[in-house]
């Protein structure tokens, strides 16, 4: 039984920093969102790394 318990509370505790970690990433994107005049709620995360990638690509090119 203790081990069940122990498995279940580290189960649970894993659960817990996921959902710090996933709070964290949401809140960076929003924040970047911001950054670059976007809506910050309707902006997704793949469209985010999207414009950051033609950003990229865009930057890159005008240094050639």
């Amino acid at each position: 039984i203790n081990c069940v318990k122990n498995m279940s509370q580290g189960s649970l505790n894993a659960s817990k920093d996921l959902q710090k970690e996933f709070a964290t990433i949401d809140k960076k994107k929003e924040e970047l969102a911001d950054y670059l005049c976007e809506d910050r709620k309707k902006m997704s995360l793949e469209e985010l790394f999207s414009t950051m990638k033609t950003f990229r690509e865009i930057f890159l090119k005008t240094l050639q």
